[in-house]
């Protein structure tokens, strides 16, 4: 007999579809395939390979259950506030400022940030989110006076 038939055999005999047996047996009750492989009347290879088909193994059901954790932690990310912030009207749109620099550069990472998201950075425009991430940690840097640091000692390194 062929898969099929086995299955056209097990279905009849317990009144329901196939997959609803193999959850049964795998996920409700537990069995590893010598049991439940004696319990439908079939080979272990069968029921090895109905299980695995359904995936209902062990760890086929442990990374379904991670996969779909991440894809709610991605779906909450993007309805986060950063969805907004980069809609936010700018505040400092009349003036040439370190300021209204920092604010566009924070708009255009959070925009950057989006598409990337949204797309799962397959999108062209994500690939300018590294740009302005960096862009962001330098001026990070200038305000906490670190990059006048590095530059001090760089330039005192290459005078000597």
């Amino acid at each position: 007999m062929r898969y099929t038939q086995y299955k056209g055999v097990v279905e009849r005999e317990y009144k329901k579809s196939l997959r609803k047996i193999m959850y049964e047996l795998c996920v409700i009750e537990g069995l590893d395939s010598v049991n439940g492989a004696l319990r439908l009347g079939v080979a272990k290879t069968i029921f090895e390979y109905w299980r695995y088909f359904y995936r209902y193994d062990d760890r086929q059901r442990l990374f379904d259950q991670k996969v779909q954790e991440l894809d709610k932690m991605h779906f909450l990310y993007i309805n986060e506030e950063k969805k907004e912030n980069y809609q936010q009207e700018l505040l400092h749109t009349d003036e040439s400022s370190l300021s209204g620099f920092k604010e566009q550069v924070g708009k255009m990472t959070a925009y950057y940030r989006q598409i990337h998201t949204e797309s799962n950075g397959l999108a062209v425009e994500a690939s300018n989110l590294p740009l302005f991430e960096y862009v962001e940690e330098l001026l990070q840097r200038y305000e906490k006076g670190e990059l006048l640091e590095e530059v001090m000692n760089k330039s005192s390194k290459r005078g000597s």
